[in-house]
């Protein structure tokens, strides 16, 4: 194994949460991660999503949100920050960007490139597969 692939299907905060704390725990350690946001997992780094912080979340995404006490960066700031600490790439689903008319000038600027799945599969073929 060579690093992990992680596809980020949610919207959930608690799981894009999740997400870019596993990616950036690895890439600070030196280990190649390569994160494809696909479906709900995208759309969550939609600016207008971003910026209203409207998340579809839990008990648990409420808390971390509203705890004073937690400086903890938002999933998009966590995973911009990774690129900086270690080997990560982050790429938007064709797919998804397609049946929504959408272009890359339409997210949050951590996505290094779009691929399709058979892109993201050639990426992810030696590396531990992670579906979230």
């Amino acid at each position: 194994m060579l690093g992990y692939a992680i596809v980020l299907a949610s919207g959930k905060l608690e799981r894009l949460q999740a997400v870019s704390n596993i990616a950036s725990i690895a890439a600070a350690s030196d280990v190649p991660v390569d994160v494809f946001a696909t479906m709900d997992g995208l759309e969550a780094f939609d600016r207008d999503v971003v910026a209203g912080m409207d998340f579809e979340m839990g008990p648990v995404g409420r808390a971390m949100l509203e705890a004073e006490h937690m400086d903890m960066a938002l999933f998009s700031e966590n995973l911009a920050r990774a690129k900086e600490l270690g080997p990560i790439s982050v790429y938007a689903c064709e797919l998804s960007m397609d049946a929504l008319g959408k272009t890359l000038d339409d997210y949050e600027d951590v996505f290094d490139d779009v691929l399709g799945v058979s892109g993201f599969l050639g990426h992810a073929e030696d590396k531990q597969v992670m579906f979230v």
